[in-house]
Formats: C-alpha cells, sequence, structure tokens
C-alpha cells in the first residue's frame, strides 16, 4: 500500500466512523497533517511516511458522549478493526482501534456534543 492509498484508506474509515455515531449527520475533516515525518522531533532526518487525520461530528440538540463513542467502536469493529473503551476520566469518553498498523481514537466529552475520531497511518516508506 502506498502513503497516498493509506492516507485515503484512513480517511474514509474516519468519516464512516464518526457518520455511524452521529445518525444523520456527516463528519467533518478538521485536520489532515501528511505525509510528515514522524521523528522530525528528534533529528529531523528521514522521509515522510505518516498521515495524521482528524474527523470530528455531532447533533449540537444531543449530548451523548458515551452512547457515541460506544456506537464508534461498534462502527470500527464492524469494519474489522479491534478496538476497546477506555474507562471515563472526569468526563472524557475515550476509545482506541487498530487495524494493519492503522490506529484511531475516539474522544467524546461530558457536556459537549462533538465527537472526534483521529488516526494515523502506519509508517510506510
Amino acid at each position: 500500500m502506498t502513503l497516498t492509498e493509506a492516507r485515503d484508506f484512513l480517511r474514509a474509515e474516519l468519516l464512516a466512523v464518526a457518520a455511524a455515531a452521529v445518525p444523520g449527520y456527516d463528519g467533518v475533516v478538521t485536520s489532515d497533517v501528511g505525509p510528515v515525518n514522524p521523528d522530525v522531533l528528534s533529528d529531523g532526518a528521514g522521509p515522510d511516511t505518516v498521515c495524521s487525520i482528524t474527523v470530528e461530528n455531532g447533533d449540537p440538540a444531543v449530548t451523548d458522549p458515551a452512547g457515541e463513542v460506544a456506537a464508534a467502536v461498534a462502527a470500527l469493529t464492524e469494519r474489522g478493526w479491534s478496538a476497546e473503551v477506555a474507562p471515563v476520566e472526569s468526563g472524557h469518553h475515550r476509545a482506541t482501534a487498530r487495524r494493519d498498523g492503522f490506529e484511531v481514537t475516539v474522544h467524546a466529552w461530558d457536556n459537549d456534543w462533538r465527537l472526534t475520531v483521529s488516526g494515523e497511518t502506519p509508517r510506510i516508506g
């Protein structure tokens, strides 16, 4: 898989999961960084080998962080991801998922209607 193919796959997955977690709404890409060099803070040497993407979604009339994270995890699992939900900490609901070197994190907070789904491609190159 090329880095462009990996980026396109990740972007499509994040958008699909965000849409499944908040029925009736489409997610919006809020960040699409890459390709970048993940070692830039070390020595800056090496090629750009990863892409990082963030999608947000939400229904302003509904605040259900636990339900949205659970729906996102269900969508990820149905799509072949291995996911796990972390314990809620100070109103922060989150889950992580992995598939073929891709990593995704789902975030939602009490008293906030937004769901954030972020992911990173595996290193390619």
